[in-house]
């Protein structure tokens, strides 16, 4: 009677209402958890290439090192065609300005130019020591064009030496994103033995591996792109310079033309 009684009380009552709170309150965190997990840690690039496979490790650094060897290449020709065009732009000053002159104008070795000119200043000075005396309408011709073949051996020197590392530059734009591809192959199978090793195709467990393989991937294209831009780039600029000494050697055999028609 007195046990069927205090169920009945309001003060039980009260308490199985305080207990079931109390029970709410505790499983909450627990239930809020499992509908709000918390975010998975996020690999970085310096933890994803620490936990790759050796192979990829090595197809990185390979990448890396085309990378590296491609912007040194930037900067080298960079150099190499300022330094190439402010020497010619300083002796075509010279040589338009000697060239108003009775006599023909100097030259120095200082420039692609200046070679052309000096070549070409060989082939007169050495017609002058054997014959002695200006060059005849055909001796003349004949001299033009002898002048125009040093000055043309010259320009595929200068070309030769302007074209340095394209070959490299041009390999490294095509190959890159195929030995970044062999990365990713190699990663993912790398992940599939991972699976069969575990017996789990848990995301957990694949994700790592495809996310290592698809960074040899990113490497390959990082590399390959800025290849392929800077490439082109001094392909432009070396059609460029070509194109400019087309332009003095045909100037140049002009001068020469008008010298031995106002000496004849």
């Amino acid at each position: 009677m007195h046990i069927t009684h205090f169920l009945k009380s309001p003060g039980c009552r009260r308490l199985a209402n305080f207990l079931l709170l109390a029970m709410v309150w505790s499983l909450a965190p627990m239930v809020l958890a499992q509908d709000n997990p918390a975010p998975a840690a996020t690999l970085g690039v310096g933890e994803m290439f620490m936990q790759a496979h050796i192979v990829v490790k090595a197809v990185m650094i390979f990448l890396a090192l085309l990378s590296l060897l491609t912007w040194t290449a930037l900067v080298e020709k960079l150099l190499m065609f300022g330094r190439a065009r402010n020497a010619n732009a300083r002796f075509l000053e010279e040589f338009r300005r000697g060239a108003q002159g009775h006599d023909l104008p100097g030259g120095n070795d200082a420039s692609a130019m200046g070679r052309m000119w000096l070549a070409a200043r060989d082939e007169i000075d050495q017609f002058r020591k054997t014959h002695n005396t200006m060059p005849s309408p055909h001796q003349a011709d004949r001299l033009l064009q002898r002048l125009a073949l040093s000055a043309g051996i010259v320009q595929e020197r200068e070309l030769s030496r302007l074209s340095s590392m394209m070959g490299v530059l041009a390999t490294i734009g095509s190959t890159s994103p195929f030995i970044g591809l062999f990365g990713t192959v190699w990663g993912i199978l790398n992940s599939f033995a991972h699976i069969a090793v575990s017996k789990s195709t848990n995301l957990a467990v694949v994700a790592p591996g495809i996310a290592e393989a698809l960074l040899a991937t990113a490497i390959g294209l990082f590399a390959a792109i800025p290849a392929v831009m800077i490439y082109n780039k001094f392909v432009r600029d070396i059609n460029g310079f070509v194109g400019a000494l087309d332009n003095f050697s045909a100037e140049m055999i002009a001068v020469v033309s008008r010298k031995f028609d106002a000496a004849g």
